[in-house]
């Protein structure tokens, strides 16, 4: 695992090079070190996290290991999560418990946030708040969702109107029918 982190860091300084390197001070060609660029940089915790999860993820597989089973190294994909090790071509479990593996190794994975794939929500969170704005238009006290709160919004939402009043009912459906094409409209 260290021969991968050398040899990634390596490529990241030649690649900074690199690009450094073919910087311009030509007026008509864009150049690196020119005001309008914006360098976005991750930030610590971000970065902690993923070498938080990496270690922990390379301890369970060194235990797995440890156990008999032969694992390959984790993977961290393209969106920083590291993904659980997958067993080496040509592994047969015959003969090993990979249950008992699994549990005496699981101590490793503590605080381990699996990754998920990031499904991309902003047309969602636009119509809800697009719902909300309606409904708080017409007198509900009804927040808005974010990315982040889309889930626990939904969860609180059902709270924010009295179902069993026709004319919450009537007005969550022309706020409903406004914002995702259906029902009545204004």
């Amino acid at each position: 695992m260290e021969y991968k982190r050398i040899t990634l860091m390596a490529v990241a300084v030649i690649g900074i090079l690199i690009l450094a390197a073919c910087g311009s001070d030509s007026s008509d060609v864009p150049s690196l070190n020119s005001e309008d660029t914006q360098v976005v940089e991750p930030t610590a915790d971000a970065v902690d996290s993923v070498l938080d999860n990496e270690a922990r993820m390379m301890a369970f597989t060194q235990c797995l290991r440890d156990q008999g089973i032969e694992v390959y190294d984790p993977v961290v994909d393209s969106e920083g999560n590291v993904q659980k090790p997958e067993l080496a071509e040509g592994v047969d479990l015959k003969g090993k418990d990979f249950g008992t593996a699994w549990e005496t190794c699981a101590q490793h994975l503590e605080g381990f946030t699996f990754g998920k794939e990031r499904v991309d929500v902003s047309e969602q969170v636009d119509q809800f708040v697009a719902l909300a704005t309606c409904l708080r238009d017409k007198g509900y006290d009804v927040d808005d969702p974010t990315a982040e709160t889309l889930d626990q919004w939904g969860a609180d939402f059902k709270f924010s109107i009295d179902w069993d009043d026709p004319a919450a009912m009537a007005d969550y459906e022309e706020c409903s029918g406004d914002t995702f094409g259906k029902g009545s409209g204004k």
